[in-house]
C-alpha cells in the first residue's frame, strides 16, 4: 500500500506517510481504511507526508474522492491536516485538496515538518 499511517497517542496526531506511485484507487482505499478507524475517526488531526511519492491522479479525481469519499464517511466531523510537501506538484495537489476539503477540514501546506508538526499539535 503506498499510502500508510499510525497513531502517536502521546501527540494526539496522525502519521500519514505516501510513498512510490499513488493512484485515485490507492486513495479511495486508503481513506475507507483510515475512516473506519475509530481511533484515527477520535483524533481527526493528520500530518500528511507525501514527500517521496509520486502523484498519479487528475484535480476531478480528487475532487471525486473528497466528495464521494471523505465527505460522506467522516458524517459531519471536522478534520485537520498538516500538508507536508516537497516538489511544487506536492503543493498543487495539497492546494487543491484544501480548497476541495475545505467544507469538513482545517488544512495548512509546509515544506518544514517541524512547523507543520507545531501548528498540526497547537491546534485545538
Amino acid at each position: 500500500m503506498p499510502i500508510t499511517y499510525s497513531i502517536d497517542k502521546r501527540q494526539g496526531i496522525i502519521l500519514e506517510v505516501w510513498t512510490g506511485e499513488v493512484s485515485a484507487v490507492d486513495l479511495a482505499a486508503y481513506w475507507k481504511r483510515l475512516l473506519a478507524d475509530p481511533e484515527a475517526l477520535a483524533i481527526r488531526k493528520t500530518l500528511v507526508d507525501v514527500r517521496n511519492c509520486h502523484i498519479r491522479f487528475s484535480g476531478e479525481e480528487l475532487f471525486d474522492l473528497v466528495r464521494a469519499v471523505a465527505e460522506l464517511d467522516l458524517k459531519g466531523r471536522r478534520w485537520r491536516s498538516a500538508l507536508l510537501v516537497g516538489e511544487p506538484i506536492h503543493f498543487g495537489v495539497a492546494r487543491q485538496y484544501q480548497f476541495f476539503a475545505e467544507m469538513y477540514s482545517k488544512d495548512a501546506i509546509f515544506y518544514d515538518e517541524a512547523a507543520a508538526l507545531k501548528w498540526l499539535i497547537a491546534s485545538p
